[in-house]
């Protein structure tokens, strides 16, 4: 009998695998992320990089290209993000889950439809549709969400930004009265600093390429150009534009790509893309483009760091719809770090997870039965959670040899399987709930042949009045022809089931490809009692099983797994054969009051409404953190999730308070304890909160749940250390400015003495700095005032007297002891770039400063002496430098230039100094007033070997170690 059972289903496993399917071929224009490689930003906007998301910071720094803004660098940075690998994620340009953040990206997520369908009045379906979709911006430094709001009788638009900051954005459109088309952005930082948007990608919203029709629409929109609050040009950035149409159209645009290709910094130097096209990726889960190589580059073209990307390919699962399919993604395996002589520094390799989660129940659940997903397979295997960390990040090997291995898993969601709810169903065997939980277990077989009995009597035992769920398994092995049949109908054998003379309906066959009149699953809901197995047909034989459905001992842990993964330990090997690890990180997610549940709780972006599908992510409240190498105990975190402020009714709405804070999860307390469970610290940490100043209502999910953009008013951070049976505590708390969401005061108690620091900043309303606060400048404070225990013992101002310029012109100090207030500092003259050439002390000293290398570094400092002074002998060291920065091989007349300046008569009583440089690596002299210089010296990969002294004697010395 168990060799029939066995035969049987191992032919149903085999067919379930065995089917082959054609995906369809992919568009992206027909996605809600329409553009792959740009919108997996939105990972990182959603679902924060911590502890309370388990998601682990992986990141790789590249390049820095510096500006002739302190306050903007572009840099290019590598990241990893699990929620990347998700099946209806594509493969991005640097493979799948990584991320490469450079320059700056506007992606768009379409919601429902898209926003501008509707764009001719004279059609017979226009309307004004409300705008749903979910704008993501990544700039150096800030990222963000904002959406579209129409006001459909006026039809006018306007911008409510979703994130607690206070950019102005802005955008243009084209002169289409029906709907809103737009055609840039700038983004307007707290700094002043301006962030244009003028290119842009475009896609088809039909998915099928090989017709006509579809809307193109722009999907992204790209960095152009950074300007500061002077308006003076800080960066560009310029695109590679592949127009791709319609197969067999050629006049119709299937999409167009935006590739970011250079970044300009001007006369400091530029980064460089190179990107390799590949036909076969198109219309595939892929970016048809890959980066190839990254290059950082000064003015004059030279390389100064460069960086190789290899990859290779691996199936993923992917539901198409209909059925799932593997199909292959492109994942990075190699980072290569090129010197400037072109040669490899330093290899980085990346491998990944190719094992199943064996702690999940697969087909069969020893050692109780079968899963019900033997029988009945899902269409949808992108939901087995064994599969779920399949083509997952699992190691990185350092330059090195070290390597760093990350196991993730399933993340888990609390549920309440205590309740009569959720038991009884389960207790009763009513329906098959949960696959972790449950499974089929055989109640009777048998077999039958119709020419000795086509009645088979079976019973089910339940509770009274409570129907069972019962699976029979029926196979036919032979159908038999009878003498009398009628030749013209088909021979056959079925069966039905009875209660007395009452025929029992059945509730379907499982779904399985395989599945036949003669070989299925079929399944029926029925009151304990007897029953008829009865066979009817022209007859036949075969073999029955029957399952009902068993549960495993309670009670159940209140937890469920759910999509998307988690951090479950990082470990650290000196190398790639080390079979030990020399340091583990564990981390539990369990709730700290109740070992038997999750502490995770799932929520949604704010983009959760209409039709929408949207990847619901899951905050835990409780994460334990353990290294479990060193033995020295362990560190317990506390979050607050949108539960610790819930949804309150507002008439027929909801109104859902600080949902744009609460859902990145908020520290709320930590605890440090040795391997003994002994608290040696806690921190402590309370909010107030309250909404933005004339933010907009925004429908967060549903039809009626509403939410509102808020900022944190107040931070108070309470941090204790346990000694000797002591208490040391200290207190800090963080007032914020509602105009611009900085601190504006910080107050630090400890001992008894209590430091309180005030800081104002310009608005655009009022004040003295209206000047700058119409530039957006609100956000760099210009005075700093801090008392101890109540006394004031500083305060200074910083003045912007030019109301054409957004630089400073000088400097106030307050002295404390009686209150006057006298200039500490003037800023006297600046260049067209924003370089200050001239600033004079209090005492009257003035200091000028020669800058060189094409204006991007300080050449000479000259104190004693202003700028005007020094003007007429300043061209040759310039030239010289400019040509230094040319060829690096004139260095040396640089050196001559400088010290012939220094050694000029009309300079003699002047304190110079004097420096020379490698652009974007590093100083490379340095010569004080005293004239001893020191020289800089540094290796193929720009890194600081030595500091010499001018006979060669070594002064300083550096050695770079990695750590895993």
């Amino acid at each position: 009998m168990m060799n029939i059972q066995k035969t049987i289903l191992s032919l149903i496993l085999l067919s379930s695998f065995s089917a082959f399917y054609n995906a369809q071929d992919i568009n992206f224009g027909d996605f809600s992320k329409p553009v792959p490689s740009v919108s997996s930003l939105a990972a990182y906007t959603n679902t924060a990089v911590s502890y309370a998301t388990g998601i682990p910071d992986i990141s790789i720094p590249l390049l820095n290209l510096p500006t002739n803004n302190k306050n903007i660098n572009l840099n290019l940075n590598l990241s990893y993000n699990p929620l990347n690998v998700a099946p209806g994620e594509a493969a991005s340009d640097v493979g799948t889950g990584w991320s490469l953040f450079m320059g700056g990206v506007i992606s768009r997520k379409i919601v429902d439809e898209l926003d501008e369908k509707y764009d001719d009045t004279s059609s017979g379906n226009y309307q004004k549709n409300a705008f749903n979709d979910i704008y993501y911006y990544n700039l150096p430094g800030i990222s963000g969400k904002f959406k579209i709001e129409r006001a459909i009788g006026s039809n006018t638009f306007s911008i409510n930004n979703l994130s607690s900051n206070l950019v102005k954005i802005e955008y243009t459109r084209e002169s289409n009265a029906a709907t809103l088309i737009l055609n840039s952005f700038t983004i307007t930082d707290t700094k002043g600093i301006q962030y244009i948007f003028n290119d842009y990608s475009l896609s088809n919203s039909d998915q099928n390429s090989f017709f006509p029709g579809g809307k193109v629409y722009k999907s992204a929109f790209f960095l152009s150009q950074i300007k500061d609050a002077n308006n003076t040009e800080v960066a560009n950035f310029s695109y590679q534009k592949d127009t791709r149409y319609k197969m067999n159209y050629p006049g119709l645009i299937d999409y167009k790509s935006c590739k970011l290709k250079t970044i300009n910094s001007p006369f400091y130097g530029k980064i460089e893309l190179d990107y390799l096209y590949d036909s076969t990726k198109e219309k595939t889960m892929n970016d048809p483009y890959s980066i190839d190589k990254v290059k950082l580059k000064d003015h004059y073209n030279h390389i100064i760091s460069q960086y190789a990307f290899e990859y290779s390919e691996r199936g993923y699962d992917y539901f198409n719809g209909t059925y799932t399919v593997n199909t292959n993604k492109r994942i990075l395996t190699k980072l290569k770090k090129l010197n400037r002589n072109n040669a490899v520094s330093e290899n980085t390799e990346f491998q990944y997870n190719s094992n199943e989660y064996e702690q999940f129940v697969g087909d069969t659940h020893l050692p109780y039965g079968y899963n019900l997903s033997y029988f009945c397979p899902e269409a949808d295997l992108t939901k087995d959670p064994r599969k779920a960390g399949l083509g997952v990040l699992k190691r990185i090997i350092n330059p090195t040899g070290g390597v760093v291995e990350y196991n993730f898993e399933p993340q888990e969601m609390y549920v309440d399987k205590s309740t009569p709810d959720y038991l009884n169903p389960i207790i009763n065997g009513e329906s098959f709930i949960n696959p972790q939980l449950q499974y089929l277990k055989e109640f009777k077989q048998f077999s039958f042949d119709t020419n000795h009995n086509t009645t088979h009597l079976f019973s089910i035992v339940g509770t009274a009045g409570v129907k069972k769920r019962i699976y029979i398994h029926y196979t036919v092995f032979d159908v038999y022809t009878p003498i009398f049949w009628d030749a013209n109908s088909p021979t056959y054998v079925d069966f039905s089931i009875k209660q007395g003379n009452q025929a029992v309906l059945s509730n379907g066959v499982c779904p399985n490809p395989i599945y036949s009149g003669t070989n299925k699953v079929e399944v029926f809901d029925l009151l304990p009692g007897s029953y008829e197995f009865k066979l009817a047909g022209s007859g036949g034989n075969g073999n029955v099983i029957m399952y009902d459905i068993g549960h495993i001992p309670l009670p159940f842990k209140n937890k469920d797994v759910t999509t998307g993964l988690r951090i479950a330990d990082i470990k650290y090997y000196e190398n790639k054969t080390a079979s030990a690890p020399v340091k583990i990180s564990r981390y539990a997610y369990d709730s700290f009051t109740d070992s038997n549940s999750s502490s995770g709780f799932s929520f949604s972006p704010e983009d959760d409404y209409g039709t929408m599908i949207v990847s619901n992510f899951i905050l835990y409240k409780n994460v334990k953190v353990t290294n479990a190498d060193d033995n020295i105990g362990y560190t317990k975190y506390y979050y607050k999730t949108p539960n610790d402020y819930p949804y309150y009714f507002t008439g027929s709405n909801q109104f859902w308070p600080y949902y744009n804070l609460t859902k990145n999860g908020m520290a709320e307390k930590q605890e440090i304890y040795n391997a003994q469970n002994q608290l040696l610290a806690s921190a402590e940490t309370e909010y107030i909160m309250d909404n933005i100043p004339a933010a907009q209502d925004y429908l967060l999910m549903g039809t009626n749940t509403y939410s509102k953009t808020a900022y944190y008013k107040k931070i108070t951070e309470i941090s204790k250390s346990y000694l000797d049976n002591q208490v040391v505590e200290q207190k800090e708390e963080t007032e914020f400015n509602e105009s611009n969401m900085e601190a504006s005061v910080i107050k630090k108690t400890y001992d008894d003495t209590v430091i309180e620091t005030k800081l104002t900043y310009p608005s655009p309303k009022s004040g003295n700095y209206i000047a700058l606060g119409l530039k957006n400048i609100i956000g760099i404070p210009v005075i700093t005032e801090t008392k101890d225990n109540g006394i004031l013992i500083s305060k200074s101002e910083t003045k912007f007297d030019n109301a054409s310029s957004a630089l400073p012109t000088s400097m106030l100090a307050t002295n404390v002891s009686d209150g006057s207030t006298k200039t500490a500092m003037t800023f006297d003259l600046y260049d067209e770039r924003g370089n200050l050439l001239q600033m004079t002390s209090a005492v009257g000293t003035p200091v000028a400063i020669v800058y060189g290398y094409d204006k991007t570094q300080p050449i000479a400092k000259i104190q004693g002496a202003t700028y005007a002074q020094v003007a007429p002998y300043i061209q040759a060291i310039i030239d010289a430098s400019n040509a230094d920065a040319a060829n690096p091989a004139n260095e040396q007349t640089l050196l001559t230039a400088l010290d012939n300046f220094r050694q000029l008569s009309v300079l003699q009583n002047m304190q110079i100094t004097t420096y020379t440089y490698d652009p974007l690596i590093g100083v490379t002299t340095s010569t004080p007033p005293n004239g001893i210089r020191a020289i800089y010296k540094y290796d193929a990969n720009n890194r600081l070997e030595k500091v010499v002294d001018m006979n060669g004697v070594t002064l300083k010395e550096y050695e770079y170690n990695y750590k895993n």
